[in-house]
């Protein structure tokens, strides 16, 4: 029969048990070492990928507790038995302490009880290092995820970064000539020039939205939180979108809760959130209006925004992917002009760097309520953020 590699080591003073012992576990897939010596037992240790340990706890040499606990220090992932035929809890508290004894076997042992219990220990040592190895890998996975992250941010900005001076360039050699500032321009002209300022326009967009979002990812981007009234920003947001909801024929209304206590804030970066909410509902509702309410939530120490538009809806299965990066809610009209799909990603970034959450409630032919919440007295986590 081939030698089979040694998996289980047992330690006893008695020779009768060491020699009982092999002969127990001979049918058995794995090795056994038995041995009544110290020195040889730590040797194979050594030398052989042990898994189980199992030493009596009255030993001449060496006490089981102390010689479980140098294999603790040495192999932390073997599994450790200990051999009693003593009932004491002093001991055995030792034994947990010191040595992190996995199970305890009393003297007299039950064979089948025995067994068990070995080939348990085998299966536990295989999970506990199985699941080691697969955290290792992952800690492996993601630093170097973590790292091809950091790498794509800064060439992201550095590009964005290089493409702003060219862009400006183009952007006002398009407006001089669309005001005819340098010549006339025919009716072909005038459209295909107009056409290449929305694009320009939309890239200038395109850019400064991922410049903001590297920011805000990278905590690089600072915050200015001074108390203020939230229903300012919704007035002044409302106000300059208003005649943009005119021209669609859309209305554009506030139900503003004017008992709204004062709220830590970015002034600016508040009012980039509701110009994103505002613009993307006025895109995408083609009769009717929006409604943009605020609510004082002080009982659940927040105040409440939402804005409502009567659109087509958002599809629930589209929905957990709104707020991700290049995420585009598709147009009604095919010659609708796209957004970076950036916005609501730039939004969830500022609102949760407030210490809010914000989500979104849409039923398809009910039109979409975007709502976002900010805390009142502080800046917490989103996750303690109660809604």
């Amino acid at each position: 029969m081939p030698n089979k590699e040694i998996q289980v080591l047992f330690l006893d003073d008695e020779q009768s048990i060491v020699d009982g012992l092999q002969r127990l576990f001979m049918r058995e897939s794995f090795g056994v070492f038995a041995t009544t010596n110290v020195n040889e037992a730590r040797d194979v240790l050594a030398k052989e990928k042990v898994k189980v340990v199992v030493s009596d706890y009255r030993m001449p040499e060496v006490s089981g507790v102390k010689f479980l606990g140098e294999v603790k220090d040495k192999y932390p992932d073997v599994v450790k038995i200990l051999f009693t035929g003593y009932t004491d809890f002093s001991a055995a508290e030792e034994a947990i302490n010191v040595g992190e004894v996995y199970r305890f076997i009393s003297k007299p042992w039950k064979t089948t009880e025995l067994l068990h219990t070995i080939r348990q220990s085998i299966e536990h040592y295989d999970l506990v290092l199985e699941a080691k190895t697969k955290r290792e890998e992952l800690e492996i996975s993601n630093k170097k995820l973590k790292a091809m992250y950091e790498i794509q941010k800064e060439f992201t900005s550095t590009v964005s970064h290089e493409l702003r001076t060219p862009l400006a360039s183009i952007k006002t050699g398009v407006d001089l000539v669309i005001k005819k500032m340098v010549g006339e321009l025919n009716p072909q002209q005038e459209d295909i020039l107009g056409r290449v300022k929305t694009e320009v326009d939309r890239l200038k967009r395109l850019i400064n939205d991922i410049l903001d979002l590297t920011k805000m990812e990278s905590g690089k981007l600072q915050m200015n939180f001074m108390p203020n009234n939230v229903n300012n920003v919704v007035k002044q947001t409302v106000e300059s979108q208003k005649d943009v909801a005119q021209t669609k024929g859309l209305y554009l209304k506030t139900e503003l809760d004017e008992s709204l206590p004062l709220v830590p804030f970015d002034n600016d970066r508040l009012v980039q959130v509701m110009n994103n909410l505002l613009s993307n509902a006025i895109k995408f509702t083609k009769q009717g209006g929006i409604t943009v309410s605020t609510a004082n939530k002080s009982a659940n120490n927040h105040i409440l925004v939402c804005v409502k538009d009567t659109g087509k809806g958002i599809a629930e299965s589209d929905q957990p992917k709104l707020f991700g990066k290049f995420q585009q809610i598709e147009s009604v009209e095919k010659n609708e002009e796209g957004g970076t799909g950036l916005g609501l990603a730039i939004c969830k970034e500022i609102v949760e760097r407030h210490g809010g959450k914000i989500w979104v409630e849409s039923k398809v032919g009910e039109g979409t309520t975007f709502a976002f919440i900010l805390p009142i007295q502080e800046r917490r986590s989103p996750d303690v953020v109660k809604v």
